[in-house]
């Protein structure tokens, strides 16, 4: 009688641990965590337990038990892949990308063929701005799951990071041959589209992903930037806003913002504006560099100076900012410092044509033929435009009469 009801209990027990993960797998982890801990109560030491229990103590934001009931089961199974996995998971969600990835790598040692290993280490290799190796951890993974949409999405968003845009329109498209109304991978196109300089396309694809998912700031002020391009900006402006109203600490937005109000000619709106975003973000140049474009429009040159200068603190190796002080620097007579700006942006790269050809303004200010036209030939080297800009420029009145000068027009003229 004694062992027939110890068969039953047995029984029971086991039904118990079954109801657990079927509450997990349903979703409803609190059920499972309490079936897996009366369960553990009889076998302390069973794994398959231990694991229900952390993953559901996980999913309910409990992470702190969750890591101690994974080292616990892996003490007990430490040849266990699931739990390397799973805690390798948890370590990724915490941040602790390398040591995630020894647990993920794991796995694979003892089962090869668990595809989501390669999908996490590829997750975890992106984190670390490893993005190639990531794409061949997806591929690995579609090999042995190619119906997998999230593989085809994740393998998206890290084409689009390494600006790969055409093959990301492909995983993209793979992804939605699963689910076709797929968000975050309507998103991704658009991305991809935008980058491509397809704007009209990419807003179809933020369109239908908004109209899936409203909930996503990220969708809103993506769809602004192509607007944007697009020559909308009041279009642009709703989007932003929609963007904000859903995160008000989207600084990216923000900042967007006052770009397109600066460019609308809403220079009040647009320095209220950059006080938010500043707010956000007080260690960003970007404000302090927009306040600088405000005032020199507004004419206030020394205090577009100050924001200018406040920006650089911030960012010193801004290029733009430099560019910008240069100019006003001129407007007030300021020769020889605006020629250091200039000069510093060259010394960072040699790719940045404004700069030669601001300092051929300041040279031929100074009346120094020769160097204003070095400088200048320098300009047009990289951009021709450069050359037709100075036969309209006042800055080059004293100079563009000269031998030097109309001898460079004239070889640009026979190339």
């Amino acid at each position: 009688m004694d062992e027939d009801f110890d068969d039953f209990l047995e029984e029971d027990l086991d039904n118990e641990l079954e109801l657990a993960q079927m509450a997990l797998d349903r979703g409803e982890d609190e059920s499972a965590l309490n079936l897996a801990e009366e369960y553990l109560e009889s076998y302390p030491l069973d794994v398959e337990a231990l694991n229900i229990c952390a993953v559901a103590a996980s999913n309910l934001g409990d992470d702190s038990k969750a890591m101690a009931l994974y080292q616990k089961a892996l003490r007990f199974d430490p040849k266990n892949g699931a739990l390397h996995h799973n805690y390798g998971v948890l370590l990724e969600r915490f941040g602790e990308y390398q040591e995630a990835l020894i647990h993920f790598y794991r796995c694979l040692e003892l089962q090869p063929d668990f595809p989501e290993a390669y999908i996490n280490i590829g997750n975890t290799l992106d984190e670390l701005g490893r993005t190639e190796e990531a794409l061949q951890m997806y591929d690995q993974a579609l090999r042995r799951v190619p119906d997998a949409p999230d593989v085809y999405f994740n393998r998206g968003y890290a084409l689009n990071r390494l600006g790969r845009f055409e093959e990301a329109i492909k995983s993209f498209t793979q992804a939605l041959t699963f689910e076709s109304g797929d968000a975050a991978s309507l998103n991704g196109m658009g991305f991809a589209l935008a980058a491509l300089g397809r704007d009209s396309e990419a807003i179809e694809k933020y369109n239908a992903a908004i109209s899936r998912d409203a909930s996503v700031p990220t969708y809103f002020y993506n769809r602004a930037l192509s607007l944007s391009r697009l020559g909308k900006p009041e279009a642009a402006l709703q989007d932003l806003d929609a963007a904000l109203a859903r995160d008000p600490v989207f600084y990216e937005a923000c900042i967007e913002k006052g770009s397109i109000l600066i460019e609308m000619d809403c220079l009040e709106e647009a320095l209220l504006v950059l006080d938010d975003a500043q707010r956000i973000d007080p260690l960003s140049p970007e404000p302090s560099f927009y306040r600088g474009v405000i005032q020199e429009r507004k004419e206030n040159l020394p205090e577009a100076l100050v924001a200018l200068d406040e920006s650089l603190r911030l960012d010193p190796t801004s290029v733009f900012a430099l560019n910008n002080k240069g100019n006003i620097l001129i407007d007030l007579g300021r020769l020889d410092e605006a020629l250091g700006c200039f000069d510093q942006i060259l010394s960072r790269t040699d790719s940045y044509p404004l700069a030669h050809y601001n300092r051929a303004c300041v040279f031929a200010l100074k009346g120094k033929v020769r160097e204003a036209v070095q400088a200048l030939g320098l300009a047009a080297a990289q951009d021709a435009h450069f050359l037709q800009d100075a036969m309209q420029d006042p800055d080059f009145d004293r100079v563009r009469g000269s031998r030097t000068f109309l001898k460079l027009v004239e070889t640009s003229k026979s190339l």
